[in-house]
């Protein structure tokens, strides 16, 4: 995806990533960047079989596709018994949903406007295969403002329904 302004989508991503990892470095996290550079090709399945052996949750950001400035949203688990009953997504859709609310909360309550009620269903590879809390956000779409002060704003949204995820 390229913004309205023909900045592309993983320019955003990474320097979004880049933010947020310094705000919750600030705050006493632990951060692990499965992407740190601009030349990191890593399919889903990679990614999430990093987060699973190295870290207490999986965040990935995004923007949408859409051209309407629709706001933030998560991915959430489809509500589909025979999804939700395989493993490892039984053991685990309820921490992911727990997390994508966690995450739209504190979003909300920095000003960032959600869509919808803040969740989107949709079977990822991420939230398939998943041993920890997992979630894709997606932070607006391509119309949406990407600036350092808006980054900044959504990294202490972010972080902070990352707190209350884990109770800090």
């Amino acid at each position: 995806m390229t913004f309205s302004d023909g900045t592309p989508e993983s320019t955003a991503t990474f320097e979004m990533a880049k933010v947020l990892k310094d705000e919750l470095l600030s705050r006493g996290y632990n951060v692990l960047m499965i992407r740190d550079g601009n030349d990191v090709q890593l399919d889903n399945i990679a990614r999430t079989v990093i987060a699973n052996n190295n870290s207490s949750a999986h965040i990935a950001l995004h923007w949408d596709s859409t051209s309407s400035n629709k706001g933030a949203f998560y991915m959430g688990v489809p509500d589909v018994a025979s999804y939700k009953s395989m493993e490892p997504v039984a053991s685990n859709w309820k921490k992911h949903e727990a997390l994508g609310k966690s995450l739209i909360n504190g979003l909300s309550q920095n000003g960032t406007k959600i869509f919808s009620k803040g969740r989107m269903e949709m079977d990822l590879t991420q939230t398939s295969y998943s041993t920890i809390p997992s979630i894709d956000i997606e932070l607006g779409d391509k119309t949406s403002d990407h600036g350092k002060d808006t980054l900044r704003i959504l990294s202490k949204g972010i972080a902070d329904g990352i707190d209350s995820y884990f109770g800090r």
